[in-house]
């Protein structure tokens, strides 16, 4: 009775070997899956050649006059810097995880309860921020014109436009932000749609108000390049530094390494889930293998009897395959049921992959298949080759 117990207290910890290993191989295929998806999505502007750098003039106690003519005077010799295509100042850099959203009011349209009112996610750029970005633009881009408070023009994204004016030309349509009896906005340019605070995101409705209006202390600097990116950042830091010596410079990369970051909880996810799940992958085809060299150590003695009696050793290699193949395939069952419900837990970090992908359910669950065979076959040859009198003579 006893052995009975241990016999099915080690079958139970194979199958949960084979459950947990699934379970992770999963999940991280899942992801490794996601990251190859996200390498080729593109996110709304183009990174190469571009490079970005930030500042805030308030760390030196700059009034805004002085901020202003700094920053000014800061994108002025960029533009001029040799291999400099374009440059633009910016609130925020998309993927920078850190836009937020505001309500507006569309003219001509009922005004909705507080609760229900439209969200657009809001940035200030300066002109030539789409080009330098790479961001499709129709209409006009900002002036350096338009830096008085009375410049209420905006570009918007091609969401917002479809969302807020369907079937209709958003160019020269209007909206605020402060109730229907406030000055309204112009929209003057509609641009691509991108993504904003990650890339697994919805297509959002976004807009763009003028920097130049809009002073804001703290600002990143964007330029195109039209040869090495490394050197044209290194020329921009130069720059700065002739201007203010002392002031801080943050975040300063080119926007390839920029995309890193909304890859780095995947990249982490998968390098994690993936070790865990190799080690998990050996554990269980070590507890099979040793599960079934018990097995065949355990039933010598019958297996020598039915080899006598003319059992052949293909009829052997299958009685122990059947066995530990069925183990396998009850842990990879109970496996597949988890990592089901499991890897929905792992949307918000799954871009252009589903949380159900077949292939990836399909493809781990032969290669556990695979190992498992394996580790079932070395006991099961040694099985097929007991020589039926040695085994008999030695009960």
């Amino acid at each position: 009775m006893a052995g009975f117990r241990r016999s099915r207290l080690r079958n139970a910890l194979v199958i949960a070997q084979v459950a947990l290993s699934l379970v992770l191989l999963v999940s991280a295929g899942l992801i490794v899956r996601s990251l190859q998806a996200a390498q080729r999505m593109r996110p709304g502007f183009n990174p190469e050649n571009a490079v970005a750098l930030s500042f805030d003039v308030g760390l030196q106690g700059y009034d805004e006059g002085k901020g202003r003519a700094f920053q000014k005077q800061v994108l002025e010799r960029t533009r001029a810097l040799a291999g400099v295509e374009s440059a633009a100042l910016t609130e925020n850099i998309p993927l920078s995880l850190n836009y937020n959203s505001t309500t507006i009011y569309l003219e001509g349209q009922p005004t909705a309860s507080s609760a229900n009112l439209p969200l657009a996610i809001p940035t200030s750029v300066s002109p030539e921020y789409f080009q330098t970005m790479g961001i499709a633009l129709r209409g006009r881009d900002f002036t350096v014109q338009e830096d008085k408070t009375e410049s209420r023009v905006a570009i918007v994204n091609e969401t917002f436009a479809r969302r807020f004016f369907p079937g209709q030309e958003a160019i020269g349509k209007r909206f605020n932000f402060n109730g229907p009896d406030k000055p309204f906005w112009e929209i003057i340019g509609v641009c691509g749609d991108g993504k904003y605070n990650s890339l697994g995101e919805d297509a959002k409705p976004a807009l763009f108000r003028p920097q130049l209006r809009d002073y804001n202390t703290a600002v990143s600097l964007v330029a195109r390049s039209k040869g090495d990116p490394r050197t044209t950042l290194a020329a921009m830091q130069q720059e700065m530094r002739s201007l203010d010596p002392t002031l801080p410079l943050y975040e300063v990369k080119t926007l390839t390494e920029h995309m890193k970051i909304p890859l780095f909880p995947a990249r982490i996810a998968a390098g994690a889930l993936g070790s865990f799940g190799v080690l998990a992958l050996v554990l269980a085809a070590v507890g099979i293998y040793g599960v079934m060299s018990y097995v065949v150590a355990g039933r010598t003695r019958e297996i020598g009897l039915r080899m006598a009696l003319g059992a052949q050793q293909g009829n052997v290699r299958g009685l122990i395959l059947r066995q530990g193949m069925t183990l396998a395939l009850i842990g990879s069952i109970i496996g597949l049921a988890i990592a089901f419900a499991a890897t929905r837990l792992l949307k918000s970090i799954l871009y252009g992959v589903s949380a159900s992908d077949p292939m990836t359910f399909v493809g781990v669950s032969f290669l556990l298949g695979a190992i498992a065979l394996l580790a079932c076959w070395i006991p099961a040859r040694r099985a097929s080759r007991v020589d039926p009198m040695i085994a008999l003579r030695a009960e």
